[in-house]
């Protein structure tokens, strides 16, 4: 029997997923492959999610009969960021490999365009949407094919019982299930006096300052509501602006009623903040959430995300790429 080589191509056209484990155990499935696949995929902050991007692969790789290794590999100390320079550098390493916002852009000459992949998708499923189109693609060429391995929409996650002592705010009035909100009054000078509100009730909304991709792009969201951009669309400098200062104006508000180490906060701060039952609000909902429910339900129950405040330019919502997997 004649054994055909499987290539990154073949399978990406075969199949879009991705998703996230331990990089120390990896998941192999060796018998009886006609060709051998190895990805590296980001580890994901729900609890279950890894298994069910394994599931998925595994169900693939069953059918076609092709030997896959996949490591899961987290963003804890960026070390999903260091196995792509590194891998890029050495021009060696995964087959496939899940690439977060502007990496497929800084790696572009050296990865194999996918438009012949993402034709027929795009043309059955109907076109991405802007984020993914900017970042997916460069010079008219598709770098990789996105994957929605997680929730990339991450509004407010409200504690219900703690918004409505402090600062007397019924966020399931405002934003009730199955129905269009009622959040006119929910704007940034609202959102601001109930941060102060729960700040001296002593559950401090948890919002990050630091330099990892949950604080930036709370930052952006806040920004955008001001009409603040650092850099226009044609690369210009656009910093010293109105909006600009008016939007540092808020954040240098609201700074005195976050918790004071937040300067120093990464991805997984937030998420631990909410589940620890120490604040009223995180900008993080799904995999903060999540873990709540199994570690301390008592805080998942009284857990509650809806929109975004909005400011004198308009509502906006926290948003990062999807997920890029380049060949």
């Amino acid at each position: 029997m004649s054994r055909r080589k499987l290539t990154r191509r073949q399978f990406v056209a075969a199949t879009a997923v991705s998703s996230a484990a331990l990089i120390t155990a990896p998941y192999v499935r060796s018998a009886h492959a006609a060709g051998k696949l190895t990805m590296g995929f980001w580890d994901h902050w729900v609890p279950g999610a890894n298994k069910a991007s394994t599931d998925l692969v595994n169900e693939w790789a069953a059918k076609e009969k092709v030997e896959v290794e996949i490591d899961y590999i987290t963003s804890q100390g960026n070390k999903n960021l260091l196995t792509i320079a590194a891998e890029a550098q050495a021009k060696s390493g995964h087959d496939i490999l899940s690439m977060p916002t502007w990496w497929p852009h800084a790696n572009s000459e050296l990865l194999e365009p996918v438009n012949d992949v993402m034709g027929p998708i795009v043309a059955e499923n109907g076109q991405v949407n802007g984020t993914v189109n900017y970042l997916g693609q460069l010079d008219g060429k598709w770098l990789g094919v996105p994957a929605c391995i997680g929730s990339q929409i991450k509004g407010p996650c409200s504690r219900i019982d703690l918004m409505k002592k402090h600062a007397g705010i019924d966020v399931q009035e405002m934003y009730p299930a199955g129905a269009p909100p009622k959040a006119d009054n929910w704007t940034l000078d609202t959102f601001l006096k109930a941060a102060e509100a729960c700040q001296k009730g002593g559950v401090p909304f948890g919002i990050g300052l630091g330099e990892t991709s949950d604080s930036t792009d709370t930052c952006g969201a806040i920004f955008q509501s001001f009409g603040a951009q650092l850099v226009d669309a044609k690369g210009n400098l656009t910093v010293k602006t109105d909006e600009v200062r008016k939007a540092l104006d808020f954040y240098k508000k609201l700074i005195a009623f976050l918790p004071p180490d937040v300067a120093a906060w990464d991805d997984a701060s937030n998420n631990k903040w909410l589940v620890s039952g120490r604040g009223a609000m995180i900008m993080n909902p799904p995999s903060a959430w999540a873990v709540a429910k199994r570690d301390a339900p008592q805080v998942a129950e009284q857990c509650w995300t809806h929109g975004f405040p909005s400011g004198p330019k308009g509502r906006f919502v926290r948003n990062v790429s999807s997920r890029i997997l380049p060949t």
